[in-house]
This record gives structure tokens, C-alpha cells and sequence, in this order.
């Protein structure tokens, strides 16, 4: 019996929290890669396509809505789930985030078992025999 593991980028640009998220993830039977920025993020999907993508919408630089509005122009990405990370209260960036076709939220601090549950729900995890 094999298992696939598909491969989540985690995009964030607190190192705590990739950190927390990569750990989780990958308990759960998935790969992770971490990036910091909305810049890395794009430049790591331009050479290999994650299964999907956990993005943290308020960050420094280029935003996480400017990355999922980028992701969502490009054929090559535009298939890729999204999921975003937003803190409470942010009701102005859901609006905006669903007009870009964003697949699921998580809202921080996030429970660690709501956190797998959604990324399973967009990305389940094959197991062959």
C-alpha cells in the first residue's frame, strides 16, 4: 500500500505561524512548503504546482489578495485551491477574497484539527493498495 502525499504551500510571513502550520500539515500526511512572502509564493508556483495553497491574507509587501488575485489570472495556477488565513473581523477582505474565487477560509488562531479538516476537504489524501 502506497500513499500520496500532496504537497500544501503554506504561505505566511509570521515564521511561527508557517512554522505551526507546516507541523500540523505534515502530522496529518501531507508535504509542505513554506514561503514568506507573496512574492516567494509566486515564484514557487511558476516551478512547481502545490496541491494547494494556505495564504495569509494581511502580510507585508504584496498582499495575500494580491497573490490570490494573480494565482487566480494565470492558467497555470488558477486551479490550484486557496485557502485563506484571516484574522477576525476582517469582513471587507471576504467579500474581496470570494470575488476572487478563494476556496475556504480558516480563521486565526485556528484550531488545529479545523485546520486539517479544511485542507483534507480540498485536497484529500489517496491511499492505494
Amino acid at each position: 500500500m502506497t500513499t500520496q502525499k500532496p504537497m500544501i504551500l503554506v504561505v505566511d510571513d509570521e515564521a511561527m505561524a508557517r512554522t505551526m502550520a507546516s507541523k500540523l500539515l505534515e502530522k496529518a500526511g501531507f508535504l509542505t512548503h513554506a514561503v514568506e512572502t507573496g512574492e516567494e509564493c509566486l515564484r514557487f508556483v511558476s516551478v512547481q504546482k502545490p496541491d494547494a495553497i494556505l495564504l495569509d491574507m494581511l502580510m507585508p509587501g504584496m498582499s495575500g489578495m494580491e497573490v490570490l488575485e494573480r494565482l487566480r489570472a494565470s492558467p497555470h495556477s488558477k486551479a490550484i485551491p486557496v485557502l485563506a488565513v484571516t484574522a477576525k473581523g476582517q469582513a471587507d477582505f471576504v467579500k474581496q477574497a470570494v470575488a476572487l474565487g478563494v476556496d475556504d477560509f480558516i480563521v486565526k488562531p485556528f484550531h488545529s484539527l479545523d485546520l486539517i479538516a479544511r485542507v483534507k476537504k480540498k485536497v484529500p489524501i489517496l491511499v492505494q493498495g
